[in-house]
Protein backbone atom coordinates (compact mmCIF):
# COMPACT_ATOMS: atom_id res chain seq x y z
CA UNK A 1 0.00 0.00 0.00
CA UNK A 2 3.15 2.23 0.91
CA UNK A 3 1.52 4.78 3.26
CA UNK A 4 1.70 4.47 6.69
CA UNK A 5 -1.54 4.34 9.03
CA UNK A 6 -0.22 6.79 11.67
CA UNK A 7 -0.03 9.54 9.17
CA UNK A 8 -1.80 11.95 7.78
CA UNK A 9 -4.91 11.60 10.21
CA UNK A 10 -7.30 13.57 11.43
CA UNK A 11 -6.72 14.56 14.87
CA UNK A 12 -9.05 12.68 17.05
CA UNK A 13 -10.01 15.93 18.72
CA UNK A 14 -11.54 17.22 15.35
CA UNK A 15 -13.82 14.60 15.26
CA UNK A 16 -15.65 15.40 18.31
CA UNK A 17 -19.52 16.00 17.90
CA UNK A 18 -20.14 19.49 17.27
CA UNK A 19 -16.43 20.65 16.75
CA UNK A 20 -16.39 22.35 13.78
CA UNK A 21 -13.26 24.71 14.32
CA UNK A 22 -11.60 22.88 11.27
CA UNK A 23 -14.31 24.37 8.56
CA UNK A 24 -12.58 21.45 5.62
CA UNK A 25 -14.58 18.90 5.44
CA UNK A 26 -13.14 15.73 6.17
CA UNK A 27 -13.65 12.64 3.50
CA UNK A 28 -14.23 8.63 4.22
CA UNK A 29 -11.06 7.89 3.36
CA UNK A 30 -9.25 10.14 6.40
CA UNK A 31 -12.09 9.61 9.00
CA UNK A 32 -10.45 5.69 8.43
CA UNK A 33 -7.27 7.13 8.59
CA UNK A 34 -8.42 8.30 12.01
CA UNK A 35 -10.20 5.62 13.30
CA UNK A 36 -7.57 2.99 12.69
CA UNK A 37 -4.90 4.82 14.15
CA UNK A 38 -2.97 3.99 17.33
CA UNK A 39 -4.83 6.92 19.01
CA UNK A 40 -8.16 4.74 19.53
CA UNK A 41 -6.20 1.24 19.83
CA UNK A 42 -3.80 -1.47 18.81
CA UNK A 43 -2.36 -2.17 15.54
CA UNK A 44 -4.58 -3.10 13.17
CA UNK A 45 -1.33 -3.84 11.00
CA UNK A 46 -1.89 -2.61 6.97
CA UNK A 47 -4.26 -5.51 5.69
CA UNK A 48 -6.92 -4.45 8.59
CA UNK A 49 -6.38 -0.68 7.81
CA UNK A 50 -6.43 -1.12 4.05
CA UNK A 51 -9.98 -3.65 4.64
CA UNK A 52 -11.73 -1.01 6.81
CA UNK A 53 -11.01 1.72 4.82
CA UNK A 54 -12.27 0.19 1.61
CA UNK A 55 -15.22 -0.70 3.06
CA UNK A 56 -15.90 2.56 5.21
CA UNK A 57 -15.76 3.84 1.92
CA UNK A 58 -17.19 1.63 0.07
CA UNK A 59 -20.98 1.26 1.96
CA UNK A 60 -20.59 5.56 1.84
CA UNK A 61 -20.65 5.55 -1.36
CA UNK A 62 -22.34 2.51 -2.18
CA UNK A 63 -25.18 3.60 0.46
CA UNK A 64 -25.76 0.26 1.08
CA UNK A 65 -24.25 -2.58 3.43
CA UNK A 66 -24.53 -5.20 0.18
CA UNK A 67 -21.16 -6.38 -0.64
CA UNK A 68 -21.92 -6.16 -4.38
CA UNK A 69 -22.76 -2.93 -4.22
CA UNK A 70 -19.78 -1.96 -2.64
CA UNK A 71 -17.59 -3.73 -4.70
CA UNK A 72 -19.29 -1.62 -7.29
CA UNK A 73 -18.63 1.14 -5.71
CA UNK A 74 -14.74 0.97 -4.91
CA UNK A 75 -14.18 0.53 -9.11
CA UNK A 76 -10.62 -1.12 -8.04
CA UNK A 77 -9.66 -1.66 -11.92
CA UNK A 78 -10.13 -5.51 -10.96
CA UNK A 79 -12.24 -8.00 -11.95
CA UNK A 80 -15.17 -7.19 -9.14
CA UNK A 81 -15.37 -10.79 -8.31
CA UNK A 82 -11.63 -10.22 -6.85
CA UNK A 83 -12.95 -7.71 -4.61
CA UNK A 84 -15.50 -9.21 -3.62
CA UNK A 85 -14.10 -12.40 -2.80
CA UNK A 86 -11.30 -10.42 -0.68
CA UNK A 87 -13.63 -8.24 1.21
CA UNK A 88 -15.75 -11.41 2.40
CA UNK A 89 -12.51 -13.38 3.11
CA UNK A 90 -12.05 -10.03 5.25
CA UNK A 91 -14.66 -10.00 7.34
CA UNK A 92 -14.08 -13.48 8.87
CA UNK A 93 -11.86 -12.18 11.11
CA UNK A 94 -13.47 -11.64 14.71
CA UNK A 95 -10.05 -10.15 15.75
CA UNK A 96 -10.39 -7.47 14.02
CA UNK A 97 -14.00 -6.78 14.32
CA UNK A 98 -13.97 -6.33 17.71
CA UNK A 99 -10.90 -4.44 17.70
CA UNK A 100 -12.88 -2.26 15.41
CA UNK A 101 -15.93 -2.00 17.23
CA UNK A 102 -14.06 -0.84 20.34
CA UNK A 103 -12.71 1.67 18.60
CA UNK A 104 -15.65 3.28 17.44
CA UNK A 105 -16.99 2.72 20.66
CA UNK A 106 -13.93 4.65 22.24
CA UNK A 107 -14.26 7.59 20.15
CA UNK A 108 -18.08 8.01 20.50
CA UNK A 109 -17.77 7.59 24.52
CA UNK A 110 -15.49 10.05 24.80
CA UNK A 111 -18.69 12.59 24.12
CA UNK A 112 -20.55 11.45 26.55
CA UNK A 113 -21.19 13.46 29.46
CA UNK A 114 -23.25 13.23 32.68
CA UNK A 115 -26.37 14.27 31.27
CA UNK A 116 -25.85 12.64 28.01
CA UNK A 117 -29.30 10.26 27.10
CA UNK A 118 -28.15 6.68 25.53
CA UNK A 119 -30.87 6.00 23.46
CA UNK A 120 -31.88 2.17 23.54
CA UNK A 121 -33.51 0.57 20.71
CA UNK A 122 -34.27 -2.49 18.75
CA UNK A 123 -35.09 -3.51 15.33
CA UNK A 124 -34.79 -6.71 13.29
CA UNK A 125 -33.04 -7.47 10.13
CA UNK A 126 -35.73 -10.35 8.51
CA UNK A 127 -34.50 -12.30 5.78
CA UNK A 128 -37.64 -14.07 4.46
CA UNK A 129 -36.37 -16.18 1.49
CA UNK A 130 -32.87 -17.06 2.95
CA UNK A 131 -31.77 -20.15 3.71
CA UNK A 132 -28.45 -20.64 4.12
CA UNK A 133 -27.03 -17.70 6.54
CA UNK A 134 -25.36 -19.35 10.24
CA UNK A 135 -28.19 -18.80 13.08
CA UNK A 136 -31.14 -17.75 11.03
CA UNK A 137 -33.72 -18.59 12.84
CA UNK A 138 -36.61 -20.96 10.79
CA UNK A 139 -39.78 -19.15 9.73
CA UNK A 140 -42.70 -20.42 11.88
CA UNK A 141 -46.41 -19.25 11.27
CA UNK A 142 -45.47 -17.12 8.25
CA UNK A 143 -43.22 -14.93 10.32
CA UNK A 144 -40.19 -13.61 8.62
CA UNK A 145 -36.94 -14.95 9.78
CA UNK A 146 -34.62 -12.14 10.78
CA UNK A 147 -32.14 -11.74 13.69
CA UNK A 148 -32.66 -8.91 16.30
CA UNK A 149 -30.35 -5.76 16.71
CA UNK A 150 -30.06 -3.78 19.75
CA UNK A 151 -28.58 -0.43 19.24
CA UNK A 152 -27.56 2.69 21.86
CA UNK A 153 -27.19 6.26 20.29
CA UNK A 154 -26.11 8.98 22.10
CA UNK A 155 -27.90 12.75 22.10
CA UNK A 156 -27.97 15.71 24.32
CA UNK A 157 -31.11 17.53 25.26
CA UNK A 158 -31.79 20.49 22.71
CA UNK A 159 -28.40 19.20 20.09
CA UNK A 160 -29.43 18.48 16.64
CA UNK A 161 -26.29 15.74 16.75
CA UNK A 162 -26.39 12.39 18.32
CA UNK A 163 -23.87 9.69 17.89
CA UNK A 164 -24.36 6.23 16.77
CA UNK A 165 -22.28 3.99 19.34
CA UNK A 166 -22.99 0.80 19.20
CA UNK A 167 -25.04 -2.10 17.68
CA UNK A 168 -25.28 -5.49 18.69
CA UNK A 169 -27.06 -8.57 16.73
CA UNK A 170 -28.45 -11.82 17.57
CA UNK A 171 -30.52 -14.35 17.21
CA UNK A 172 -32.18 -17.44 19.79
CA UNK A 173 -29.91 -19.40 17.41
CA UNK A 174 -26.90 -18.26 18.10
CA UNK A 175 -24.37 -20.64 20.71
CA UNK A 176 -24.79 -19.23 24.40
CA UNK A 177 -27.54 -17.05 23.66
CA UNK A 178 -29.84 -17.33 27.03
CA UNK A 179 -32.65 -14.85 26.54
CA UNK A 180 -33.27 -11.25 24.55
CA UNK A 181 -33.23 -9.42 27.92
CA UNK A 182 -29.75 -10.79 28.48
CA UNK A 183 -28.39 -9.56 25.35
CA UNK A 184 -29.60 -6.47 25.70
CA UNK A 185 -27.90 -6.34 29.18
CA UNK A 186 -24.38 -7.31 27.61
CA UNK A 187 -25.06 -3.83 25.15
CA UNK A 188 -26.00 -1.59 28.33
CA UNK A 189 -22.54 -2.99 30.35
CA UNK A 190 -20.69 -2.63 27.18
CA UNK A 191 -21.20 0.90 26.84
CA UNK A 192 -21.20 1.81 30.58
CA UNK A 193 -18.24 0.64 30.79
CA UNK A 194 -16.54 2.42 27.56
CA UNK A 195 -18.22 5.71 29.25
CA UNK A 196 -17.13 5.42 32.51
CA UNK A 197 -20.77 4.92 33.77
CA UNK A 198 -21.47 8.10 32.64
CA UNK A 199 -25.02 9.07 30.48
CA UNK A 200 -28.33 7.12 31.48
CA UNK A 201 -29.91 4.61 29.14
CA UNK A 202 -33.55 5.78 27.86
CA UNK A 203 -35.22 3.27 26.17
CA UNK A 204 -37.23 3.25 23.39
CA UNK A 205 -41.03 2.04 24.46
CA UNK A 206 -41.70 1.70 20.80
CA UNK A 207 -39.23 -1.15 19.81
CA UNK A 208 -38.30 -2.57 23.04
CA UNK A 209 -41.42 -3.73 25.36
CA UNK A 210 -41.66 -4.04 29.05
CA UNK A 211 -41.13 -7.33 29.62
CA UNK A 212 -37.74 -7.08 28.27
CA UNK A 213 -37.16 -3.96 30.40
CA UNK A 214 -38.43 -5.38 34.13
CA UNK A 215 -35.21 -7.85 34.96
CA UNK A 216 -33.13 -3.88 34.18
CA UNK A 217 -34.83 -2.93 37.65
CA UNK A 218 -32.80 -5.36 39.33
CA UNK A 219 -29.53 -3.90 38.01
CA UNK A 220 -27.76 -1.95 40.85
CA UNK A 221 -25.14 0.03 38.57
CA UNK A 222 -26.99 0.91 35.60
CA UNK A 223 -28.23 4.95 35.29
CA UNK A 224 -31.67 4.12 33.46
CA UNK A 225 -35.10 5.74 32.64
CA UNK A 226 -37.85 3.74 31.50
CA UNK A 227 -41.55 3.67 30.59
CA UNK A 228 -43.04 0.60 32.45
CA UNK A 229 -46.92 0.15 31.89
CA UNK A 230 -46.53 -3.48 32.87
CA UNK A 231 -48.19 -5.23 36.07
CA UNK A 232 -44.75 -5.84 37.49
CA UNK A 233 -44.96 -5.25 41.51
CA UNK A 234 -42.50 -2.85 43.94
CA UNK A 235 -42.02 -2.92 47.18
CA UNK A 236 -43.69 1.18 48.28
CA UNK A 237 -43.79 1.83 52.09
CA UNK A 238 -42.73 -1.53 52.79
CA UNK A 239 -45.77 -2.58 50.99
CA UNK A 240 -46.25 -4.78 48.03
CA UNK A 241 -47.52 -2.87 45.62
CA UNK A 242 -48.26 -2.64 41.43
CA UNK A 243 -46.53 0.34 39.93
CA UNK A 244 -49.97 1.44 38.27
CA UNK A 245 -51.37 1.50 42.49
CA UNK A 246 -47.93 3.68 43.13
CA UNK A 247 -48.60 5.71 40.64
CA UNK A 248 -52.01 6.94 40.74
CA UNK A 249 -51.42 7.86 44.64
CA UNK A 250 -48.44 9.92 43.85
CA UNK A 251 -49.06 13.93 44.28
CA UNK A 252 -48.16 15.15 41.04
CA UNK A 253 -46.68 18.81 41.99
CA UNK A 254 -45.44 19.99 38.53
CA UNK A 255 -46.77 20.60 35.63
CA UNK A 256 -46.99 22.53 31.80
CA UNK A 257 -48.16 22.47 28.70
CA UNK A 258 -47.18 20.59 25.84
CA UNK A 259 -48.17 19.46 22.46
CA UNK A 260 -47.63 16.32 20.67
CA UNK A 261 -47.31 16.19 16.83
CA UNK A 262 -49.45 12.98 15.11
CA UNK A 263 -49.45 12.41 11.56
CA UNK A 264 -52.88 11.83 9.62
CA UNK A 265 -54.26 8.32 9.70
CA UNK A 266 -52.12 7.55 13.01
CA UNK A 267 -53.15 4.60 15.06
CA UNK A 268 -52.65 4.60 18.77
CA UNK A 269 -50.31 1.73 18.71
CA UNK A 270 -47.92 4.21 17.14
CA UNK A 271 -48.44 6.88 19.60
CA UNK A 272 -45.40 7.00 21.99
CA UNK A 273 -44.18 8.76 25.31
CA UNK A 274 -47.18 11.66 26.19
CA UNK A 275 -50.02 9.75 24.87
CA UNK A 276 -48.30 6.30 26.28
CA UNK A 277 -51.74 4.57 27.60
CA UNK A 278 -54.48 6.66 26.44
CA UNK A 279 -56.80 4.50 24.94
CA UNK A 280 -56.19 3.47 20.99
CA UNK A 281 -59.99 3.90 20.02
CA UNK A 282 -59.66 7.36 21.50
CA UNK A 283 -56.92 8.41 19.92
CA UNK A 284 -57.68 6.31 16.48
CA UNK A 285 -61.28 8.68 16.28
CA UNK A 286 -59.44 12.01 17.12
CA UNK A 287 -56.37 11.42 14.82
CA UNK A 288 -59.23 9.47 11.63
CA UNK A 289 -61.03 12.65 11.47
CA UNK A 290 -58.61 15.04 9.98
CA UNK A 291 -57.39 14.77 6.78
CA UNK A 292 -54.42 17.07 7.86
CA UNK A 293 -51.63 16.12 10.48
CA UNK A 294 -53.09 16.98 14.22
CA UNK A 295 -51.64 18.84 17.11
CA UNK A 296 -52.62 17.44 20.19
CA UNK A 297 -52.72 19.73 23.42
CA UNK A 298 -51.78 17.82 26.45
CA UNK A 299 -51.17 19.01 30.28
CA UNK A 300 -48.31 17.36 31.80
CA UNK A 301 -48.16 17.09 35.26
CA UNK A 302 -45.70 14.75 37.26
CA UNK A 303 -44.04 13.67 40.92
CA UNK A 304 -42.34 11.54 42.02
CA UNK A 305 -41.64 8.20 44.73
CA UNK A 306 -39.24 6.63 46.02
CA UNK A 307 -39.77 3.02 45.70
CA UNK A 308 -37.59 -0.41 45.57
CA UNK A 309 -37.72 -3.37 43.14
CA UNK A 310 -39.32 -6.08 44.79
CA UNK A 311 -36.36 -9.25 44.04
CA UNK A 312 -32.71 -7.33 44.88
CA UNK A 313 -34.61 -4.35 46.69
CA UNK A 314 -32.58 -1.74 44.47
CA UNK A 315 -33.79 1.58 45.24
CA UNK A 316 -35.62 3.35 42.53
CA UNK A 317 -37.67 6.57 41.90
CA UNK A 318 -41.51 6.61 40.04
CA UNK A 319 -42.40 9.46 38.39
CA UNK A 320 -46.16 9.49 37.60
CA UNK A 321 -46.74 11.22 34.75
CA UNK A 322 -50.21 12.39 34.03
CA UNK A 323 -51.58 13.71 30.77
CA UNK A 324 -55.05 15.61 30.13
CA UNK A 325 -56.78 16.75 27.27
CA UNK A 326 -60.60 17.30 26.72
CA UNK A 327 -61.29 14.86 24.20
CA UNK A 328 -59.18 12.14 25.72
CA UNK A 329 -59.53 12.81 29.40
CA UNK A 330 -56.89 12.30 32.24
CA UNK A 331 -54.31 9.50 31.46
CA UNK A 332 -51.21 8.35 34.14
CA UNK A 333 -48.08 6.11 33.28
CA UNK A 334 -45.32 4.87 35.49
CA UNK A 335 -41.79 6.07 34.23
CA UNK A 336 -39.31 4.64 36.70
CA UNK A 337 -35.89 5.72 36.91
CA UNK A 338 -32.79 5.21 38.91
CA UNK A 339 -31.67 9.37 39.11
CA UNK A 340 -31.87 10.28 42.21
CA UNK A 341 -32.08 13.93 43.35
CA UNK A 342 -35.56 14.86 41.69
CA UNK A 343 -37.18 17.40 44.38
CA UNK A 344 -37.08 20.37 42.05
CA UNK A 345 -39.25 21.39 39.16
CA UNK A 346 -36.30 21.71 37.04
CA UNK A 347 -34.99 18.10 37.45
CA UNK A 348 -38.05 16.42 37.64
CA UNK A 349 -39.50 18.01 34.77
CA UNK A 350 -35.98 18.35 32.38
CA UNK A 351 -35.75 14.65 32.93
CA UNK A 352 -39.55 14.24 31.89
CA UNK A 353 -39.13 16.23 29.02
CA UNK A 354 -35.32 14.59 27.89
CA UNK A 355 -37.77 11.21 28.37
CA UNK A 356 -40.05 12.61 25.88
CA UNK A 357 -38.26 14.12 23.28
CA UNK A 358 -35.96 10.85 22.42
CA UNK A 359 -38.55 9.87 19.56
CA UNK A 360 -37.36 13.13 17.20
CA UNK A 361 -33.32 11.16 17.88
CA UNK A 362 -34.84 8.18 16.52
CA UNK A 363 -36.96 9.52 13.61
CA UNK A 364 -33.72 11.00 12.39
CA UNK A 365 -31.62 8.12 12.95
CA UNK A 366 -33.99 5.53 11.73
CA UNK A 367 -34.46 7.33 8.68
CA UNK A 368 -30.83 7.28 8.16
CA UNK A 369 -30.59 3.33 8.99
CA UNK A 370 -33.21 2.87 5.95
CA UNK A 371 -31.37 4.52 3.91
CA UNK A 372 -28.63 1.64 3.85
CA UNK A 373 -31.21 -1.05 4.01
CA UNK A 374 -29.28 -3.17 6.65
CA UNK A 375 -31.65 -6.09 5.76
CA UNK A 376 -30.10 -6.49 2.47
CA UNK A 377 -26.83 -7.34 3.60
CA UNK A 378 -25.45 -10.92 1.60
CA UNK A 379 -23.34 -12.80 4.12
CA UNK A 380 -24.02 -15.97 5.28
CA UNK A 381 -21.49 -15.97 8.44
CA UNK A 382 -22.66 -14.50 12.06
CA UNK A 383 -19.34 -13.38 12.48
CA UNK A 384 -19.56 -11.59 8.61
CA UNK A 385 -22.76 -10.09 9.83
CA UNK A 386 -21.39 -8.59 13.17
CA UNK A 387 -18.34 -6.72 11.30
CA UNK A 388 -20.74 -5.89 8.82
CA UNK A 389 -22.85 -4.30 11.40
CA UNK A 390 -19.78 -2.12 13.22
CA UNK A 391 -18.84 -1.13 9.51
CA UNK A 392 -22.26 0.26 9.47
CA UNK A 393 -22.44 2.15 12.72
CA UNK A 394 -19.28 3.28 11.59
CA UNK A 395 -20.63 4.74 8.24
CA UNK A 396 -23.56 6.64 9.69
CA UNK A 397 -21.15 8.02 12.55
CA UNK A 398 -19.42 9.77 9.55
CA UNK A 399 -22.50 10.40 8.28
CA UNK A 400 -24.23 12.67 11.56
CA UNK A 401 -21.24 13.41 13.14
CA UNK A 402 -18.35 14.28 11.04
CA UNK A 403 -19.78 15.39 7.54
CA UNK A 404 -22.84 16.95 9.22
CA UNK A 405 -25.13 15.47 6.55
CA UNK A 406 -27.64 14.63 9.14
CA UNK A 407 -28.95 16.42 12.27
CA UNK A 408 -32.59 16.26 14.35
CA UNK A 409 -34.93 18.82 13.22
CA UNK A 410 -38.40 16.97 13.75
CA UNK A 411 -39.68 17.55 16.95
CA UNK A 412 -42.86 15.34 17.64
CA UNK A 413 -43.50 16.83 21.14
CA UNK A 414 -42.90 20.41 21.91
CA UNK A 415 -43.44 23.26 24.67
CA UNK A 416 -45.09 25.60 21.80
CA UNK A 417 -47.78 24.83 19.52
CA UNK A 418 -46.45 23.36 16.04
CA UNK A 419 -46.37 25.30 13.17
CA UNK A 420 -48.20 24.76 10.23
CA UNK A 421 -51.57 24.32 8.25
CA UNK A 422 -52.96 21.30 11.28
CA UNK A 423 -55.60 20.40 12.59
CA UNK A 424 -55.69 21.61 16.46
CA UNK A 425 -57.39 19.75 19.69
CA UNK A 426 -57.06 23.81 20.70
CA UNK A 427 -57.88 27.30 19.76
CA UNK A 428 -54.62 29.44 18.68
CA UNK A 429 -54.98 33.16 19.78
CA UNK A 430 -56.47 35.40 17.02
CA UNK A 431 -53.03 37.02 15.61
CA UNK A 432 -55.15 40.26 14.34
CA UNK A 433 -56.43 40.52 17.24
CA UNK A 434 -53.56 40.52 19.05
CA UNK A 435 -51.95 43.51 17.31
Amino acid sequence: MGESINNNFTPLEDLVLGDRSHPEKISPDEFAKTLCSDQLGPDLGRVGFKFIRDMLVGIERAQSVNLTAITNALCEGIRPHATHKRLSRNLDNPELSQNFSDRLLKLGAAQVGKDTRLIVHMYELNKKYARKVEYLPSVENGESAGFRVCGIVANNLGSQKYVPLLASVWSEDVPGYVSDTDEIKKVLYRVSAATGNRGMFYFDDKSVNDDLLLPILEEPNLNFVMWQRSDASVVYRNKTCSLQEVADSVETVYGKMMFKLLPKGVSGTSIDALSAGVEETALHNIAARNVTDLDLDLFVHAGVTAIKSKESGTSLRLIALKTKNRLIGEVVVPLITSAEDLRSRRALMGLVESCLTIQDTLQAHHTLLERFDPASFRVLTYSRLQFLMSLLQAVMYFEVSVAGGVSVEDHQISSNPHDGDLDRTYYLPDKKSAL
